[in-house]
């Protein structure tokens, strides 16, 4: 799979994007090496990038600033939990979906989640550059194309779509922000002083 033509198709052309996706049958082991394992890395590294090179707004007026060590275990710690709260994020979707007259199956999720999560994976690298963290929120972009995949892959009719869009973008950001917590809780940024 080339991962450059994936995104491209999924940002430009979700609904065609989503026929070449349905017709394939990729196990969760190649979906998350051809693809999730990649992406995934830019919320991570281009925070850290950002927060090493330029620091970041801790309270009113003062920056903090990650050390080099202390930065790339937060980094590690918050791209190795990313991985399994995208399973995570699949299995519930698996399992809400025949409430939708949907089918439950593990895979097409996680192939749904992994997919729609791209815009949220890409406007990340805003991240890097101080003042464009707003930026941000270009990821719900991910919303758009999860709604044209959901009949596909989870075969839920499009009459359920719009409000399992909504019950999926809730269980997505209670993820990120049990993620963050985690995150916080584990590598708080106090750990590895500059």
């Amino acid at each position: 799979m080339n991962i450059a033509r994936r995104i491209k198709g999924l940002i430009l052309s979700p609904k065609e994007e989503w026929e070449t996706i349905e017709a394939e049958d990729k196990s969760i082991g190649a979906l998350y090496r051809e693809y999730v394992i990649y992406l995934a890395l830019i919320p991570p590294f281009a925070s850290y990038l950002g927060g090493y090179l330029f620091g970041f707004p801790r309270a009113a007026a003062h920056i903090g600033q990650y050390s080099l060590t202390g930065g790339l275990v937060r980094a590690a710690f918050q791209y190795l939990l990313s991985l399994p709260m995208l399973y995570m994020v699949a299995f519930v979707l698996s399992m809400i979906a025949p409430h939708f007259d949907g089918k439950m199956d593990d895979k097409r999720a996680l192939t749904l989640a992994a997919y729609s999560y791209t815009p949220a994976w890409l406007a990340a690298i805003f991240g890097l550059v101080p003042g464009l963290r707003w930026v941000d929120i270009l990821g719900f972009y991910g919303l758009y194309i999860f709604y044209y995949g959901l009949p596909r892959m989870m075969k839920c009719p499009k009459d359920h779509a719009d409000i399992m869009s909504l019950i999926v973008l809730v269980l997505s950001v209670a993820t990120s922000a049990l993620h963050a917590w985690i995150v916080r809780l584990a590598v708080p940024w106090t750990a590895f002083p500059g």
